[in-house]
């Protein structure tokens, strides 16, 4: 019998210390789907369009978009929140339609999706370390990211995400812009 067999596990324990990679012969890393325009010397990078309504096709799979949300541009803005992270996208679906059931609305509209991603926001601020906002403006500067400990950490919380293509590079998860602290920090850089 020829067979083959696919272990899902969270990208934390392939980066382990502990090489767990070891056991496995070919660790193939899925990256973040790529929503991004890559300019090393640009920090607020622009969208790839054609990657967004990828991203945003992910939720149209699943439902009629006239049918759950008020407008497109709302789908688009959870796709741009998401970083091109597909379960975060989906936890973000998972709160909008929450967002939208409690307060009696048959639609999705965007206090549903700042909802969601404020929830993430607010997740992101509960476990990122305050030392960790002077790495993650560097990463949201460089387009890369360390390769130590408090790197591993940032992409282990998906604070900072990876991507490829032609190259591997890295960039903030985009929700924690909005977070006062690492706006603070970035300011600070940047005067």
């Amino acid at each position: 019998m020829r067979c083959n067999i696919i272990y899902t596990v969270p990208i934390s324990t392939i980066y382990s210390a502990k090489k767990v990679n070891n056991f496995f012969e070919n660790s193939n890393i899925v990256p973040m789907i790529n929503i991004y325009n890559l300019q090393r010397n640009k920090p607020n990078l622009d969208y790839q369009e054609e990657a967004l309504k990828a991203v945003a096709k992910l939720i149209e799979v699943r439902v009629n978009v006239q049918d759950v949300f008020a407008n497109y541009d709302d789908l688009l803005s959870l796709a741009k929140a998401s970083g091109g992270h597909v379960r975060q996208l989906m936890q973000m679906m998972r709160t909008a339609i929450t967002s939208a059931n409690a307060k009696g609305g048959s639609k999705i509209d965007s206090e549903d999706v700042q909802t969601a991603i404020k929830q993430v926001q607010f997740d992101f601020e509960r476990v990122i370390p305050d030392e960790h906002y002077s790495h993650l403006v560097n990463v949201y500067l460089n387009k890369e990211i360390n390769n130590n400990q408090i790197g591993q950490l940032m992409l282990f919380n998906t604070s900072a995400l990876e991507y490829n293509g032609n190259d591997r590079w890295n960039y903030i998860n985009p929700v924690v812009e909005s977070i006062q602290a690492f706006k603070k920090v970035l300011e600070n850089v940047r005067n």
